[in-house]
């Protein structure tokens, strides 16, 4: 079981990379500077990935999934305050689009799916037994590790750039550090 339960999580850590290099990608590339409130969401989604990372470096415990959880809650809650704003503001929805839905929608759908999966892992008993130790993950582990912790760190200089050391308001274009 704590095998399984550890392929889990690392699948789980992969697909939040993916999701914050698409995210940055689509920042970069396409010319979308996120607003405070997609900046936040971003935030809760490296908390989550970083509950997945603990699983995976360290091995299960109810703690890294309840980093997940409450990390995903807030990202969830973020995502919905987001879709709110926007339908009273102007009846409709802003922003680009992926397969028909906005940014926001699939990232409240996601910090769902992250939930309900760090709920039902946390019923798998048996990948709790192990405990957490300080063993060295797989090279496939360490590498997916590797690459969370630079596309964080990313996203980090991205915000920076872009906000500088004030609190990030919506409404300012483009990277205000750069401006001068």
């Amino acid at each position: 079981m704590a095998a399984i339960a550890r392929v889990i999580s690392f699948l789980a850590l992969f697909a939040t990379c993916a999701v914050l290099l698409f995210v940055l990608y689509w920042q970069l590339v396409g010319g979308e500077v996120p607003g405070s409130l997609a900046l936040m969401q971003r935030i809760a989604l490296v908390g989550v990935g970083f509950g997945f990372l603990l699983n995976v470096r360290f091995g299960a415990s109810e703690s890294h999934f309840g980093v997940v959880i409450v990390s995903a809650a807030l990202g969830l809650a973020i995502a919905a305050r987001q879709m709110l704003v926007y339908a009273a503001a102007n009846g409709g929805a802003v922003g680009p689009q992926v397969f028909e839905w906005h940014f926001y929608t699939w990232t409240l759908v996601g910090f769902f799916a992250a939930i309900v999966l760090a709920g039902v892992m946390l019923f798998i008993e048996g990948q709790f037994v192990e405990g957490v130790r300080d063993t060295r993950p797989s090279g496939a582990a360490q590498a997916a590790g590797w690459l969370f912790v630079l596309v964080a760190l990313a996203h980090a200089v991205s915000a920076l750039l872009q906000c500088g050391f004030e609190a990030c308001f919506d409404g300012a274009p483009g990277y205000g550090l750069l401006r001068g």
